[in-house]
């Protein structure tokens, strides 16, 4: 049968292959003669299939049935390494030079389960020398047309195909990536050469899944419609697209989109190999939100390795919402508000910036949380690692940071040296005094220990006024004070020099300031603070704490705030040059100190008596772990647990305070600090 033999087709796609084969054998064959063969290895072009055992014989009707079983298949183009394969078909003559089989296809362990149970339709016409292949399951439909001249070259259609059964095949470009959902329509134009695989064609996908094994690269629910070619024929595989996107969600990295129900264009050309996946050109265009054109990359574990987008405009609030919140809630900033144009250019080379552009067209942000409002920005920024570039000039109208409000600035920067730097001091006006902006340097390619330099100093800033903005007592008082240095050093941010308030007469100095993760969600501040001559009297008129007179120094250094609640601190309070103290204020100082009036004389004088002299007051707490270590003036006498001496008093009638409770939890402290100042302290007998 050398003749018949030569007309045998060889497909490397699985049904194609193996129709032409056994109808070339059924053709060839004569028509009552049962035919088994049986076979270790058979090998087409683009497959191999082991353990291969088939029939043609009569079945109980008389008409020929094809059976056909291989243990083993392996197809590299389409990702195939161990797929098992029954296939049984009714062979039988449609024209002179014409062969059709209808059947069904079972095949087992494939990539999303593909085709485990498909009915199958082969027609053959050896005259047009043509292989016409249907297949169907539920509502995926496959076609399959192939020159049986050239079986490297097939025209496939698809209808509602599950991306899944394309599993194997995104493997052999992009080991890292898994197929999660979606079906597939299309028609794509297939071609296998010796090695890999080329197609290309039109397609469009529904409800689109795909994730990586490191979770940086990912698409939910996208849809697609457009057309594309893959070339998989060398060690780099190369993927372009051209149409549109249409609803769903993608995440590249820390870049999360999510996509509007209507089109958006996309024209992509990438590179996947051995260094990871190129992006090496994108267009990309939603009408109302963001347009963007430039390139970018991935290294073999998904990491951004290099950005550069040389034109992009974004449309706020839209551009935020689909694009911007995500990446913007892993740098600390969620459910911001927007409005605004936003435009440029960036570039980035392994993870740090080399250039940007930016133009600001009446943009206005304010988050949730109350750390930042701006309203009115506009101007620009321009800056190179490598190139000097002009002055800019960026304004506002307003800005308020931690519900600080600054009035309208005009700032100007230069780019020299690979540093952003003002290029004049700039004042604020801020609660009827001056914020003076002295010094800015920003060094956007440094490491994070040199990367922001600045100095800024405070002066007239009204107390009252700030007191009442974050709902504290209001009293009268000013705010100065420089900081020569201000340095972003890792994720903190350290304070040279300190801010010194003139209040009760006396004044609180704060140095030794710095802050981590500002905008984090667990923001954190340290900080010491001294006490130096204030009058007592104003400030317990201020706190409702009762009357004291005197001068009251005191230290709160090592002050540790986390998510601005203290965790620590070793605070002491000083009144050493005498005064009187009032009822009141006693029983406030027994309130918070855990301490008591002695019996006898003592205990009587508190109720005939409404003021008393005194010679020395302290009060001190070491908090650590949630717990408060108390002390005073030092010990009662000679016994240890005796107590702390809290007030020392003189004159007559003398009295004296002890504080007994040596460990007190800070929750505890703060309601008794809380019920003293709002008059509710308890009532010593």
């Amino acid at each position: 049968m050398p003749a018949c033999a030569s007309r045998q087709p060889t497909a490397p796609l699985a049904i194609a292959a193996f129709a032409s084969f056994l109808l070339a054998l059924m053709v060839c064959g004569p028509a009552q003669a049962a035919i088994r063969l049986r076979a270790a290895v058979l090998e087409l072009p683009g497959a191999k299939l082991s353990d291969v055992q088939m029939s043609l014989a009569s079945g109980a009707d008389g008409k020929p049935v094809l059976q056909l079983r291989a243990a083993h298949v392996s197809m590299p183009a389409l990702g195939w390494k161990d797929v098992g394969l029954s296939l049984t078909g009714v062979p039988q003559r449609s024209g002179i030079d014409e062969w059709r089989m209808d059947g069904a296809l079972a095949l087992t362990r494939t990539p999303g389960g593909a085709l485990n149970a498909s009915n199958v339709s082969v027609a053959i016409d050896t005259d047009a020398g043509s292989l016409d292949v249907h297949l169907d399951q539920h509502a995926s439909a496959v076609r399959v047309l192939m020159p049986l001249d050239q079986p490297s070259h097939m025209q496939l259609s698809f209808k509602g195909l599950p991306l899944t059964w394309l599993q194997g095949v995104l493997n052999t470009a992009w080991k890292e990536g898994k197929l999660t959902g979606g079906t597939l329509e299309g028609e794509l134009a297939l071609d296998i050469p010796a090695q890999g695989a080329k197609l290309s064609g039109r397609i469009g996908l529904a409800g689109a899944g795909v994730d990586s094994k490191s979770g940086t690269l990912a698409a939910q629910q996208l849809g697609a419609r457009g057309t594309f070619t893959l070339d998989a024929t060398s060690s780099t595989t190369h993927f372009d697209f051209d149409g549109m996107l249409s609803g769903g969600q993608m995440l590249l990295g820390s870049l999360y989109a999510q996509l509007p129900a209507h089109a958006a264009q996309l024209q992509l050309s990438a590179s996947i190999g051995a260094q990871g996946i190129d992006i090496d050109t994108l267009h990309f265009d939603d009408v109302d939100a963001l347009s963007l054109s430039g390139k970018f990359a991935f290294d073999t574990k998904d990491n951004l390795t290099a950005l550069q987008f040389d034109r992009f405009q974004a449309q706020l609030p839209q551009a935020y919402a689909r694009y911007g919140s995500a990446w913007l809630a892993t740098l600390g900033w969620k459910n911001l508000t927007t409005y605004g144009a936003l435009s440029g250019s960036i570039a980035i080379a392994r993870g740090v910036p080399s250039r940007f552009a930016l133009h600001a067209d009446n943009v206005g942000i304010s988050d949730s949380d109350g750390r930042i409002t701006l309203a009115g920005l506009n101007g620009a920024l321009d800056w190179d690692a490598q190139a000097s570039k002009p002055v800019n000039t960026l304004s506002w109208k307003s800005l308020a940071f931690y519900k600080l409000p600054f009035g309208p600035a005009l700032l100007q920067f230069k780019s020299d040296g690979g540093a952003l730097t003002l290029a004049a001091p700039a004042q604020l006006p801020l609660l009827k005094g001056q914020f003076s902006l002295q010094q800015f340097m920003w060094r956007p390619a440094a490491d994070k220990q040199d990367r922001i330099n600045a100095s800024f100093a405070v002066a007239g800033i009204d107390v009252g006024a700030l007191c009442k903005l974050f709902g504290w007592p209001q009293f009268p008082g000013t705010l100065g004070g420089a900081v020569p240095g201000l340095r972003y050093s890792g994720d903190s941010v350290v304070l040279d020099g300190g801010l010194s308030v003139n209040v009760f007469d006396g004044f609180v100095d704060v140095t030794s300031l710095t802050m981590q993760q500002p905008f984090g969600v667990a923001p954190a501040m340290t900080a010491d603070i001294d006490l130096r001559q204030l009058d007592l009297g104003e400030v317990t008129s201020v706190f409702d704490f009762g009357s004291i007179t005197g001068k009251l120094d005191g230290a709160i250094h090592g002050l540790k705030l986390v998510n601005w609640q203290p965790v620590a601190f070793d605070a002491s309070l000083r009144a050493d040059s005498g005064g009187r103290i009032s009822q009141r204020a006693l029983k406030s100082l027994t309130a918070v100190g855990g301490g008591g009036i002695a019996a006898g004389l003592q205990g009587l004088a508190l109720n005939l008596f409404k003021t008393f002299g005194y010679s020395r007051m302290a009060l001190s707490c070491v908090l650590r772990a949630g717990m408060c270590t108390m002390g005073g003036l030092g010990p009662a006498g000679d016994d240890p647990q005796a107590g702390y001496t809290i007030v020392d008093g003189s004159g007559l009638p003398h009295i004296s305070m002890i504080g007994h409770e040596r460990q007190v939890d800070w929750a505890t402290l703060v309601d008794r600090l809380k019920a003293a100042t709002e008059g509710n302290g308890p009532v010593v007998q």
